[in-house]
């Protein structure tokens, strides 16, 4: 008798939970508009800028090393020195040198007068073997002491031209023309031909060179802008201004773990505003995208798999469009994809939006 007024108070509370889940749907429903704002999709002529980031080096560097062991008795130079070819460098003492220099003329005297004396033996001998005075094998007994001798007469020859260059590679002279570097031997220390590392580097710096990577996929546009002709590099240095080059390599393989291809520009330097080693933003001029699509930079997002935008259809709901960027140039890309000129892309408030999504356009 008590069962039909507990259904009927258990319907009663549960009244207020049912009209709570029904109207649910209706506030997804009625939701406020995403507020956003957006720019209209622009086709312009636009300059096909490609940027990366690159690596100063000097057009030429050399170690300098000694060529033979000894004490360095003099330095020609100051650290930091702008030096010329064939500028001296460093002297090693070469007293050592010049004993053994002295002593190998020496000996080529000494063998060259015994040259000189069997000579004259071998001639006589000859004259007298003719005539019957000696046996023959007397006279070519002279004949083989004169070979020998000229032989050793040779050979003292060029231990004495070895003497001369070991003395000529005391005084160090700069094989380049180039700006020094600090210096890892200090005068009064010993030397060695034989030591791995140099006394000084010298790096030229007029010119110089910038090392970069682009993609592969530039290849192409880059081979057909050097057969036109030359092709202008800028670099800008950190806190530097902007120097400007000429593209003058393109390396011969692809690194096929990055999927890039190594260029190099050559820079006059003429200011020294650039270093070796010294890391420098590249911009590459790859002439102009004619009619090209573009929108703001900010518009395009990136997704897992691809790149897209948000554009406002005619209904003011959100639609998703996806888009490839081909290049940006300064805070405009330039795109293709699922939109035409005149759509409108969002780019403000996109985090607040999924397709379907009622939107509201701010001013």
């Amino acid at each position: 008798m008590y069962v039909l007024p507990r259904l009927i108070l258990l319907f009663v509370s549960l009244l207020p939970l049912l009209a709570s889940c029904s109207g649910s749907g209706d506030d997804k429903a009625g939701a406020p508009p995403a507020p956003v704002r957006v720019a209209a999709v622009r086709r312009a002529d636009v300059p096909q800028l490609l940027y990366a980031v690159g690596n100063v080096k000097a057009s030429a560097t050399v170690e300098v090393k000694s060529r033979v062991t000894g004490e360095i008795q003099q330095i020609h130079f100051t650290e930091g020195q702008e030096v010329t070819e064939g500028q001296p460098l460093i002297t090693i003492d070469p007293r050592p040198f010049e004993a053994i220099l002295r002593e190998r003329r020496g000996i080529l005297a000494k063998d060259q007068a015994q040259l000189n004396k069997a000579e004259d033996d071998m001639r006589r001998y000859s004259q007298l073997a003719g005539g019957g005075y000696v046996s023959r094998e007397s006279y070519d007994k002279t004949v083989t002491d004169v070979a020998a001798l000229r032989a050793t007469v040779q050979a003292d020859r060029a231990s004495v031209e070895s003497a001369e260059l070991d003395l000529s590679y005391c005084t160090i002279t700069a094989p380049i023309e180039g700006r020094v570097g600090a210096l890892n031997v200090d005068k009064g220390n010993m030397v060695k031909n034989t030591d791995a590392a140099p006394i000084v580097t010298i790096d030229t710096l007029l010119p110089i060179y910038v090392l970069f990577s682009v993609p592969e996929a530039r290849l192409p546009i880059i081979q057909e802008r050097m057969r036109e002709g030359p092709v202008k590099v800028n670099v800008t240095p950190t806190g530097g201004a902007a120097e400007s080059g000429v593209l003058t390599l393109i390396d011969n393989t692809v690194d096929t773990r990055t999927g890039t291809i190594r260029l190099r520009a050559n820079f006059d330097n003429q200011d020294r505003q650039l270093w070796p080693g010294q890391f420098v933003q590249v911009e590459l001029p790859l002439g102009i995208a004619v009619n090209a699509l573009t929108v703001p930079s900010r518009a395009v997002q990136s997704g897992r798999e691809e790149s897209y935008v948000y554009m406002v259809d005619k209904d003011s709901k959100a639609a998703y469009r996806k888009v490839a960027t081909l290049f940006e140039y300064r805070d405009k890309s330039v795109i293709e994809g699922d939109v035409t000129e005149g759509d409108n892309v969002v780019i403000e408030g996109q985090v607040r939006l999924a397709p379907g999504l009622p939107v509201q356009v701010l001013p």
